[in-house]
């Protein structure tokens, strides 16, 4: 397994531990066409909005990513717009 492989499976295996303590579900695109790593389901729920979902990009990095007042991390264009859809979507950034 090279790096980039590696940490991916640091990344998922992290998000899966937080949401299993939880109890949250996750599930995972078969295809990773709009920057869709992992989601978080939690099923039912009151309200307007049952089984909310939210989506997740996972990014993991050795580089140094905090500067004195926020996180800097290079994101490719294509990411970045995919992460503006309409949807409850967050970049997660491993450091």
């Amino acid at each position: 397994m090279d790096i980039n492989q590696q940490k991916e499976q640091f990344s998922i295996s992290y998000i899966r531990a937080i949401a299993a303590v939880a109890g949250y579900s996750l599930y995972r695109p078969e295809v990773d066409n709009d920057s869709v790593d992992l989601g978080i389901v939690s099923r039912g729920g009151t309200g307007k909005i049952l089984s909310p979902r939210l989506e997740l990009q996972l990014k993991c990095t050795s580089r140094g990513i905090l500067d004195e007042n926020y996180i800097k991390y290079p994101l490719n264009l294509k990411n970045y717009n995919d992460l503006k859809i309409n949807t409850f979507k967050l970049l997660v950034v491993f450091g």
